[in-house]
């Protein structure tokens, strides 16, 4: 019964639309569904870009610190070499001076 429901209001629209007309709503609905579907597909694209600029951005960002550290790091490293260099010094005076001391005691 629905079967032949179905046949008949199927035979009225053709009949009162034609094949073309019928062919051509359908083709304009899968028309707007692919519009649609790369509208979407472009506004993920879009946003995918923003994403990798921002992240690209931001490893620059890094890059940059890390080269500020290497150098802080090096300046850090001379200044530690030259302070134990004093130390190294200050400690081989006071010894000469305590064996000079001893020497002129006795």
């Amino acid at each position: 019964m629905e079967s032949e429901l179905l046949v008949s209001i199927l035979t009225a629209l053709v009949s009162a639309l034609g094949i073309k007309e019928i062919w051509l709503i359908w083709k304009r609905r899968i028309e707007l569904r692919e519009k649609k579907l790369t509208k979407d597909q472009n506004i993920k694209d879009k946003l995918m870009s923003e994403v990798i600029l921002d992240l690209k951005r931001k490893i620059e960002e890094l890059e940059g610190k890390i080269d500020a550290l290497i150098e802080e790091n090096t300046m850090l490293r001379e200044k530690l070499a030259r302070m134990e260099e004093r130390l190294l010094i200050s400690a081989t005076n006071r010894s000469t001076r305590k064996r000079r001391s001893k020497t002129d005691d006795t």
